[in-house]
């Protein structure tokens, strides 16, 4: 859990410096463009708030170069063979009966893109294919982003992200079937 707990702090000032950046942004665009107050849809803004945010504080932790080079002294790894991290969490789990792995790889893969998944449908009304493809390409990205950096590269956080965004917009469709009405305020779209 002292994972987690350090990821969530290492990203928490990035986070806070995207949503101060964009709340100004968006205040001086307000300011420029003398949009009156009754066009403003909150909800919405709110949310790309909060999306604004979760990218930011995504990128801070796999985009951004980081020093950290693993304890043999490699600061780069490349790993193209599909579903090898996947069972190697699999034995962590079964065989050394640690959830280390598991915690690290599902918090860090999956959860980590279910915004992507969420977001989309909720502030555009994004279909679940286009939501599931943002989150593919996002990670595709990043895992390219990877190949130049000092931090690792693999074909399974691609799988696991991909998950991860269908999972999100499943939570968004489960939340939109039973609160409708309120997951309808956040789109601008009519």
């Amino acid at each position: 859990m002292n994972a987690v707990s350090g990821f969530i702090r290492a990203m928490a000032p990035y986070m806070a410096a995207a949503a101060i950046a964009w709340a100004a942004a968006k205040f001086l665009a307000l300011m420029v463009s003398h949009t009156r107050r009754k066009e403003i849809n909150w909800y919405h803004e709110a949310g790309l708030l909060l999306f604004a945010a979760f990218i930011a504080g995504l990128a801070s932790q796999t985009v951004i170069p980081s020093t950290v080079s693993s304890p043999d002294g490699r600061v780069h790894e490349t790993w193209l063979i599909p579903f090898r991290f996947i069972c190697y969490t699999y034995e962590d789990l079964f065989v050394r009966h640690s959830c280390y792995s598991l915690l690290i790889n599902f918090t860090g893969n999956v959860v980590m893109f279910m915004p992507f998944g969420f977001f989309p449908p909720l502030l555009w009304r994004a279909s679940g294919r286009k939501a599931i493809a943002a989150g593919f390409f996002a990670s595709l990205f990043i895992e390219i982003t990877q190949l130049f950096l000092p931090r690792s590269t693999d074909i399974d956080d691609l799988i696991l992200n991909t998950a991860g965004a269908a999972l999100g917009f499943l939570i968004y469709r489960l939340l939109h079937r039973r609160f409708g009405g309120f997951i309808d305020r956040f789109s601008t779209v009519k």
